[in-house]
């Protein structure tokens, strides 16, 4: 249980989700030949999930201070695990995640495709040791890897074969995923910003520099609230014009993404406690799985 607690399980499972449902709902019925076999394709998810967890892992670890005052009911490391061993935890993971990495990348033939796994592990370990507290930069680069989490399969599928499909053939499997990648990028990075304002205690003592230090929370929270409604607006748009055909696709998106993110920017106007911004962070998680699962409406209309 300690260990699942450390790794954020959570967490992990939604990356595995999102990659199973993007390579069912987007992938499977565009009809293309594919670069891999149903065996990699499980290597593939397994070590994007060991990386989440990885990063994961060397988060807690750098934030052990920190979470003393933002979540002391929830601190693992030193308390419910020792450093040195939360530390070898880490290494194993990340060591396993891209050595499972150069696996999948050999077997489709294309050994470069392994380095993304070797990137990934660096800006994980950087941003837990310092860009998490470089102002924007945490933020923008953490959720550029929640939106590579939803991109990777379609890279490892198509890109080995790329000369085997039409141009035309390509886009039109890569643009939905391009499109869900950007809404995860989006949705993960209003989340960091809710959770910045949650962790506004915390992050001042830990010498951090976030939005909600530099702006103070209030405005900070606002911000955000105006940026998640105006995704709504957005949002909106593209429900009259491409969603009010089918009904039942245009139901989800509006009483399952719609409005959930229309209560976040509400609630995110007034919210002054970070109880109240914790409750928005696991909505805004609910909601970004309620995006994932959209996929398969996506694919039935489009």
């Amino acid at each position: 249980m300690t260990f699942l607690k450390l790794i954020r399980w959570p967490n992990v499972l939604m990356t595995i989700i999102a990659q199973v449902v993007v390579y069912q709902a987007l992938i499977v019925p565009s009809g293309l030949l594919l670069a891999m076999d149903t065996w990699e394709l499980v290597i593939l998810v397994t070590s994007t999930a060991l990386l989440t967890a990885s990063g994961n892992v060397i988060n807690d670890i750098q934030d052990i201070e920190v979470d003393k005052i933002n979540k002391p009911d929830q601190v693992i490391v030193g308390k419910k695990i020792s450093y040195k061993k939360a530390f070898s935890i880490y290494m194993v993971l990340t060591v396993i995640a891209v050595v499972l990495g150069f696996v999948v990348a050999n077997a489709v033939e294309k050994p470069v495709l392994a380095s993304i796994f070797i990137i990934v592990s660096f800006a994980l370990y950087s941003y837990a040791n310092t860009l998490k507290s470089v102002l924007l930069v945490g933020n923008i680069l953490i959720s550029l890897l929640v939106a590579l989490s939803v991109l990777i399969v379609g890279i490892f599928e198509f890109y080995p074969i790329a000369e085997m499909h039409s141009p035309a053939q390509l886009a039109a499997v890569m643009k939905p995923i391009l499109y869900f990648s950007f809404g995860a990028f989006l949705l993960n990075l209003f989340r960091e910003w809710i959770k910045d304002c949650e962790d506004v205690n915390g992050d001042r003592l830990g010498g951090r520099n976030s939005l909600a230090l530099v702006l103070g929370r209030q405005r900070a929270a606002r911000l955000t609230s105006i940026l998640i409604l105006l995704t709504v607006v957005v949002m909106g748009y593209l429900a009259v014009s491409y969603l009010a055909t089918d009904q039942v696709t245009l139901l989800y998106w509006i009483f399952l993404l719609m409005a959930p993110l229309s209560i976040i920017g509400i609630q995110l106007w007034a919210a002054d406690s970070p109880a109240k911004f914790h409750k928005l962070s696991i909505l805004m998680k609910i909601t970004m799985l309620l995006g994932v699962f959209f996929m398969f409406f996506y694919q039935l209309n489009f």
